[in-house]
């Protein structure tokens, strides 16, 4: 079913530490299907180690969208689901979950060779799946620094930040 079981406490502890001090988590679901055993297993988690906040859809215009590429939808090996899920904290998301098999679209055999057909949407889909890959990358090294790009102008004409 693709499901998976919990960590310990201590497992959930130390998620929790590792996510409040910064990190990052991606859950890529393969299945891509309405309901999975794997989605649900992340559901679980996800209340565990964030009991006040849920899954919620990210919105088009949240960073992770343009942290290098400006994207308009996720998508991956399929297009099934219109946008990502996460747990936002304040502007934040530390954790994402894709839900159209983001590295089927991006894996390759040992001739180089993607061995899955990206549906519906064939190699023009796979070129977006990789700006996702590269914007969730840029995401989980820099957060919602395009937020702050508005204020280095500023920044600059306060003599706070030189180029």
């Amino acid at each position: 079913n693709g499901g998976f079981t919990l960590p310990t406490e201590k497992g959930l502890e130390q998620i929790s530490r590792y996510l409040a001090y910064g990190g990052f988590i991606l859950f890529d679901d393969t299945s891509a299907s309405g309901s999975s055993g794997f989605y649900e297993s992340v559901k679980r988690l996800t209340r565990a180690l964030f009991p006040t906040r849920s899954l919620t859809a990210i919105p088009s215009n949240h960073s992770v969208y343009r942290s290098f590429f400006l994207l308009s939808r996720p998508v991956g090996r399929l297009d099934r689901h219109g946008f990502l899920e996460g747990v936002t904290v304040g502007n934040l998301a530390p954790l994402l979950v894709c839900r159209n098999d983001l590295s089927g679209a991006l894996e390759r055999n040992q001739n180089g060779l993607h061995p899955n057909p990206c549906v519906p949407g064939g190699e023009s889909q796979r070129r977006e799946a990789v700006k996702l890959g590269v914007n969730l990358l840029m995401y989980s090294l820099t957060a919602n620094y395009k937020q702050d790009q508005v204020h280095v102008k500023e920044l600059i004409l306060k003599g706070r930040w030189s180029e």
